[in-house]
């Protein structure tokens, strides 16, 4: 008898988790807890979505920037479902999701004319967002440690 292991993208990944956050759902019903990675091979940053307090069901594998600056710069007008594009055949809510953190990171905004749509913040990249929110983490952090140190 033979025993198969089933082994997720995750456990293969070359991919390194170096910052963590927490954002809400576009419905502002749940809360996103996100990962930015990168890869030690390239160095390239990529997202994942890592837990939904919702428990609604969502993809938990990789995204390259690379993948998310090129399907953002290519959409004049994006929705949840021009995000699904990263996950091609996985659950539908993923790409929600992702909208939501990249609205929460500034790689998008909510159009001015649409609040159902999203477009492109000007002179911005996935990698460019990505390093400010851990940035921010690491002011965060060292504003933290002064005042327990107090």
């Amino acid at each position: 008898m033979e025993i198969e292991n089933e082994v997720t993208e995750a456990e293969l990944s070359p991919i390194e988790t170096i910052h963590t956050g927490e954002c809400q759902s576009l419905s502002g019903q749940s809360s996103l807890t996100y990962a930015i990675g990168r890869n030690p091979e390239d160095q390239s940053l990529h997202l994942r979505i890592v837990a939904n307090s919702g428990g609604g069901m969502f993809c938990d594998e990789w995204a390259s920037g690379v993948d998310i600056d090129d399907l953002v710069q290519s959409h004049l007008v994006l929705i949840s479902r021009s995000m699904c594009e990263l996950h091609a055949g996985r659950s539908i809510n993923t790409g929600g999701f992702v909208l939501a953190i990249l609205k929460h990171l500034g790689l998008v905004r909510v159009n001015a004319e649409n609040s159902r749509h999203h477009e492109m913040v000007p002179d911005t990249t996935f990698e460019r967002v990505a390093m400010d929110a851990m940035d921010q983490a690491d002011k965060r952090k060292t504003i933290k440690s002064k005042k327990a140190n107090i």
